[in-house]
């Protein structure tokens, strides 16, 4: 009789490890403890398959991603510059601010990209001059941008 028997996690345990690991483990700790827990369950090969087939899935996902993500920072990098024009009031002041709403227009209407709010950190800018957002792809890249806010009333 075999000592050791192989199981498949369904919740995340602190010993073993995350859930849909497939692990070895004593046969009187998975049938005393882990399977009437229903931390585990016993492995067969149509579980090891679907569990593959699901890791799987997760890696074609990840490279869709990353391809994704190169292909949006090549398009936001092709922008030079962003230029907005505000009514200008005393002391280079603009009426209002620049917000992420309109630099979200302004790269939706010339770049037809889609963009989300979050992914623009900007210091809410209230004067006129040369400003730099930075653009968050994903976690590891940014790009800066510089955003030209220029006076109508001149």
């Amino acid at each position: 009789m075999k000592k050791k028997i192989d199981i498949i996690l369904i919740k995340d345990h602190l010993k073993q490890g995350k859930k849909g690991l497939l692990t070895n483990v004593a046969r009187g700790y998975a049938f005393n403890y882990l399977i009437p827990s229903k931390i585990a369950e016993i492995a067969t090969p149509k579980k090891i398959k679907h569990i593959q087939m699901f890791e799987n899935i997760k890696i074609k996902q990840k490279e869709a991603n990353q391809i994704e993500n190169k292909l949006l920072q090549d398009k936001i990098k092709k922008i030079d510059k962003i230029s907005v024009y505000k009514k200008k009031g005393e002391n280079n002041l603009i009426f209002g601010s620049i917000k992420e709403k309109e630099i979200i227009k302004w790269i939706n209407k010339y770049t037809n990209l889609s963009i989300n709010k979050i992914q623009i950190q900007s210091v809410e800018t209230k004067s006129i001059g040369v400003k730099n957002i930075q653009i968050v792809i994903n976690s590891t890249t940014s790009i800066n941008i510089p955003i030209y806010i220029i006076p109508t009333n001149i």
